[in-house]
Order: structure tokens, then C-alpha cells, then sequence
């Protein structure tokens, strides 16, 4: 009894060290969770840039769940010294303008839609020396493109709209003007045969970018006035965006220069009338995908807790209580039902050994009773026994009496012819 008494306790401190402890270690983890998905959403968010010279790597890395987007490459002297040998070397002693009209080129089709991509900074990479003997370096501007976005087309002579439901703004990741090759069914045109070959303009980005990005609608118009034109004449054309829509707090804290700045972006309407204003997927261009709906919850999840961090704290600490209270509830319905089966597998011996014991005392009764009966059977038996002894020793007294008689008058006749012989 003194082992039971002492091992409870201690198994009741092991329980709940552990429950805390495991509470702990959910806390740990949520918090890390969450600044790896701020971590995350800030990597996603904002634009990132890269630059190496001559002879140096070049690295361009995004997380996981997300793929670089070219915004723009430059390789050349450029007008800034990035790449000194002389720590005091006069200012214009090169030419820096010169540059390489291939690096935009060379980067989307070495580093577009990849994790990670690395390159060595070399002249060989980019075809002919845009600056012989001079030192230059390669400067490459990008986004992380979730895999979760949104993607809108628009044929050439349409209006594209872009919107977000408040408080979600436009971020912008990609957009190209042009056509590629295999998109046959992308804004067919019946006049010219599409060209065996692409006709792309990549730098549509920053046009779409300059009009859209940190607004909740927006309106670009889709035509060679707008946008360079790539293609031959008569090829028609469409613009391909790459979007998602992201809480307006953490865009601003990604990039505060944009809502700090008194000076909006202009928005290209020339050709965009109020019916297409009111209407946001104009006719024969493409619907958005819905694909961004759970990175935009996720983003606007976030949001919440980075404007309300007290409450999510709250509403995190209640869970946990509301999960052990369920916790403790399953196991204390676990431990009573489990009792009740093994109350019931120990009352069944004992029922049956006091059934068996009840068929014993019954038939102890039923002994009994016949003992009972059979002894006063044998009573009966000995006082008729008796009493037939006595009638048996009556009788033979009685036949012993006359037999005697019989012989006492046989032997007076005896004698009485005796004595009348001898007085002859």
C-alpha cells in the first residue's frame, strides 16, 4: 500500500511535466513557424537585386514554394564604380555607359522559373565584349513568384483590369507582350498566321508594375502604343500578367517608400471606357486563376496577427487551454470506461462463484430435507419394529404358558395312572 501511494503522486507530476513541456515545445514551434512565414512573405513580397563582377559568381536564391522572376539585367560599366581596383579612382576616367543588350535575355533563359540559379560573371556569357579592357559587373533585379498566383491575359486592343479585394493590394511578379510559340488558342487571329517563332517583350513588367503595383484596381491599356511592339506586323499580340494579391500592412512594411511617396503612378486609360472600368474580365481575354486563393488567405492570416498580436496571442493561448480541456476530457471518459470493463470482467467470477455457491447451499437444503426425511422414516420404522417385537414375545409367552400347561396336565395324568397301577 505504501508503493501504491508513493507511485501516484509521482506519476501525476511525470503526467503534467510532460503536458507542460509539450505545451512548450507547440509555443516553440508556433513561433518559429511564424517568423519563417514572415521570413517568407517578405521574401515574396519584396523585389531583390543581385550583383557580382567580373570573375564572381552570381547568385540568385528564393525560398521554398516560390521561383524566380526576372524584373530586369544589366552588364556592363554602367555609370557607377562597383568594381574598383583604386580606392580613389577619378570619376571618369572609362567610359561607363557601354552595356550588353543580351544579359535580360541571357538571365530569363538561364535563371526564369528556378529556385535557385548561379552564374559566373564573365563577357563569354553574353556574346561579344560590350566594353574591351574595361571592368564590369552584372546587376540582376527579381521577385520570388509564389507558386500559389494569379495569371490574367488580354488580347492586344483590349483593356487588361487587374483588382483585389480591400484591404488587399497588387503586387506584381511578371508580365510579357508578345506571343509565344504553342499558344494557338491565346487570341487567335484569322487575318495572319501566328510566326514560328517568339516575339516576347519582358520588359512590360515594369510598365505594369509602374501602373498597378500597391493599388486595389487598375486599368492598363493593351495595345503597341502602350507596349513595345516584338512581333512582325499584322502578328497579334496579348499581355500576360503574373499577380497576387497581398494585405496592404505588409506591403507596406515591405516597401514604405511607395505609400510614403506624395506621387501615384499614372494609370494608362486612353482606351479604357467606363464599361470596361465596371467589367473586369473584358471579352475573349482570360479569367484569373483562382490558384492564389490559399496564399492570399494565408497572407491576410498573417496580416491579422501582425495588426492584432494581442488578440492572436489570446485566441492562441485559448486553443491550447480548449485542447487540453478535450485532452484531459478523452482521457478521463478513456480511464472511467476502462474502469467500468474491468469492474465488470471482476463482479462476473464473483457472481458466478456466489451463483455456485447458492446451487450449493440449495442442495445442502435439499440434503438436509432429505435427511430429515429419511430420519424420521427410520424412527417410524424402528417404533413399528418394536412394536412388533413386543407382539411377537406376547405371543410367544402365551404359547411358552400353554405349553407348559400342557405338559403339567401330561404329567398329572401321568402321575394319576401311576398311582392307580400301583394300587392294583
Amino acid at each position: 500500500m505504501q508503493i501504491m501511494s508513493w507511485t501516484r503522486p509521482c506519476h501525476g507530476l511525470d503526467w503534467s511535466h510532460s503536458l507542460f513541456c509539450l505545451t512548450l515545445l507547440l509555443w516553440t514551434r508556433r513561433m518559429t513557424g511564424l517568423a519563417d512565414f514572415s521570413n517568407y512573405l517578405s521574401r515574396i513580397i519584396t523585389s531583390h537585386s543581385a550583383q557580382a563582377c567580373d570573375g564572381q559568381p552570381l547568385r540568385l536564391h528564393c525560398p521554398r514554394h516560390s521561383t524566380i522572376s526576372i524584373q530586369s539585367a544589366f552588364y556592363g560599366s554602367g555609370e557607377a564604380w562597383l568594381c574598383k581596383a583604386d580606392p580613389d579612382p577619378p570619376p571618369r576616367a572609362h567610359n561607363h555607359s557601354c552595356s550588353a543588350f543580351t544579359a535580360l535575355q541571357k538571365l530569363l533563359s538561364e535563371c526564369q522559373s528556378h529556385r535557385d540559379c548561379q552564374l559566373p560573371v564573365n563577357h563569354l556569357l553574353f556574346g561579344k565584349d560590350p566594353c574591351p579592357g574595361t571592368t564590369k559587373y552584372l546587376h540582376v533585379d527579381y521577385k520570388c513568384k509564389p507558386t500559389e498566383h494569379k495569371r490574367h491575359v488580354v488580347c492586344e486592343g483590349e483593356t487588361m483590369i487587374l483588382r483585389c479585394k480591400p484591404p488587399k493590394v497588387l503586387n506584381i511578379y511578371a508580365a510579357v507582350y508578345g506571343r509565344s510559340l504553342g499558344q494557338t488558342d491565346t487570341c487567335p487571329s484569322r487575318l495572319t498566321r501566328p510566326p514560328p517563332f517568339e516575339c516576347l517583350n519582358h520588359e512590360a513588367v515594369h510598365l505594369v508594375s509602374k501602373s498597378c503595383y500597391s493599388k486595389q484596381k487598375c486599368a492598363v491599356a493593351v495595345s503597341n502604343q502602350t507596349f513595345r511592339d516584338p512581333c512582325f506586323p499584322g502578328t497579334r499580340k496579348y499581355l500576360s500578367v503574373v499577380y497576387s494579391c497581398v494585405p496592404q500592412t505588409l506591403l507596406r512594411e515591405a516597401d514604405p517608400y511607395v505609400f510614403s511617396s506624395t506621387s501615384s503612378p499614372t494609370v494608362d486609360t486612353k482606351k479604357a471606357s467606363p464599361a470596361d472600368l465596371e467589367e473586369p474580365f473584358p471579352k475573349g481575354a482570360r479569367r484569373p486563376d483562382n490558384s492564389g486563393a490559399m496564399m492570399s488567405t494565408s497572407l491576410l492570416t498573417y496580416a491579422y496577427i501582425k495588426e492584432h498580436p494581442e488578440m492572436a496571442g489570446l485566441l492562441f493561448t485559448s486553443s491550447v487551454c480548449v485542447g487540453l480541456l478535450l485532452t484531459l476530457l478523452a482521457v478521463s471518459v478513456r480511464v472511467t470506461c476502462r474502469g467500468r470493463q474491468l469492474g465488470d470482467h471482476r463482479l462476473a467470477p464473483k457472481s458466478h462463484i456466489q451463483a455456485v455457491n447458492c446451487q450449493e447451499e440449495d442442495d445442502d437444503d435439499d440434503d438436509e430435507e432429505g435427511t430429515e426425511s429419511s430420519l424420521i422414516s427410520s424412527a417410524e420404522r424402528t417404533a413399528i419394529h418394536g412394536w412388533e417385537e413386543v407382539t411377537y414375545v406376547s405371543d410367544a409367552a402365551e404359547r411358552a404358558e400353554r405349553l407348559e400347561r400342557r405338559e403339567m396336565i401330561i404329567q398329572e395324568i401321568w402321575m394319576n395312572a401311576y398311582m392307580n397301577g400301583s394300587s392294583c
